[in-house]
């Protein structure tokens, strides 16, 4: 199961309401659900791989990966964040396959070694086929990020093969730098990679202890599916179940939830900073990217930066850990570290009424 339903913002102005990230070619020229679906296609293939997204987004998505079957594209009516959205994906499979073990991804992440990732996925199915466990992938840091949750091991629970399987002792908000540097000292904390592999009835009694009010909500659903009045109950399970995220929702209350270290080099393509950790720098240190070949980029005594170009010539002079935007109709040009807080701009201009930018 896919989660693709991101409204547009972190990417702007490349991205836009009707043109969020996930139908992108931000890190190659295929689009992020295109390399998303093609990546897990080893292990699952299309007839049963499902994307999460919204209503208005839903064509779009189909055109890029066509061998999804259009039913298996589920459609919120608003976005209410990932615990509402895992809860309708795991009443969607437990209709026909209450044994089923679902594998959760976003459709935002950079691997870099998916023969190693597929692994990985197919050792933690293997260990949540036969254990009432709620798995979580853990990455193992390369610094000490503070735009990333932590997750501290606990003791082993079991082994796949020689992948160990751990027990998941604490999951920690985004840290302070600080913070970050001392669990970095310690060894035992992980990045929360944000990606699941559960058997959904797991999934599902976990949420009824949880959040048992979305529980009761899913239930409804899940007696309107494959009626007429399905709809009408999806907009009213909506409009009602709260907007929070599995991870404070479930993960941080459930005491059955386990950790497996991942080394298959992963990143959150979640801003235009995160670009600098992924994409070639030039010797300078700076991240180029030209849409198909156009907008020419020039810079002098620069270092750090990221610039992408469409059409015209961008020159940076004596700038540092910048990043600058070119797309379409609008320019952005913001420090690299404040990258996360392009959501700012996109509320000014709706304050504004800029609706033509958005």
């Amino acid at each position: 199961m896919i989660m693709a339903g991101g409204g547009g913002t972190r990417f702007w102005p490349w991205s836009r309401e009707t043109r969020p990230k996930q139908i992108l070619p931000i890190l190659s020229p295929r689009t992020m659900i295109r390399e998303t679906v093609d990546r897990i296609q080893p292990l699952v293939p299309p007839e049963r791989t499902l994307i999460v997204t919204s209503r208005s987004q839903a064509r779009q998505l189909h055109r890029e990966v066509p061998r999804i079957p259009p039913e298996n594209l589920l459609l919120e009516p608003v976005g209410k964040n990932t615990a509402p959205c895992l809860g309708l994906a795991a009443v969607h499979v437990q209709r026909t396959n209450p044994e089923a073990v679902l594998i959760v991804l976003p459709a935002d992440h950079y691997i870099g070694a998916p023969d190693k990732f597929l692994r990985t996925l197919q050792r933690a199915a293997e260990f949540a086929s036969r254990e009432k466990y709620l798995i979580t992938l853990g990455i193992t840091p390369t610094g000490p990020e503070t735009g990333y949750g932590y997750i501290q091991k606990g003791p082993v629970l079991g082994r796949v093969r020689e992948t160990e399987v751990f027990r998941a002792k604490a999951f920690r908000e985004k840290p302070t730098l600080q913070k970050a540097k001392a669990y970095l000292r310690r060894g035992d904390y992980l990045w929360n990679s944000g990606m699941f592999i559960w058997r959904v009835g797991v999934f599902l009694e976990a949420l009824e202890k949880c959040l048992p009010r979305l529980h009761r909500d899913m239930q409804e659903l899940k007696a309107s599916m494959g009626k007429r009045r399905e709809r009408k109950v999806l907009e009213k399970v909506y409009s009602q179940c709260p907007s929070i995220s599995v991870d404070y929702g479930v993960m941080e209350k459930a005491p059955n939830v386990a950790l497996i270290e991942a080394r298959f080099g992963w990143r959150d393509v979640g801003s235009w900073s995160a670009l600098w950790n992924i994409c070639p720098q030039d010797p300078e240190g700076n991240v180029r990217i030209q849409k198909g070949g156009k907008g020419e980029i020039v810079t002098i005594d620069s270092s750090g930066c990221v610039i992408r170009g469409e059409k015209n010539l961008i020159a940076v002079l004596g700038l540092k850990d910048i990043v600058v935007v070119e797309a379409g109709d609008a320019l952005l040009v913001c420090p690299r570290d404040r990258s996360q807080d392009v959501r700012r701009i996109l509320q000014e201009l709706k304050e504004r009424g800029w609706k033509d930018y958005l």
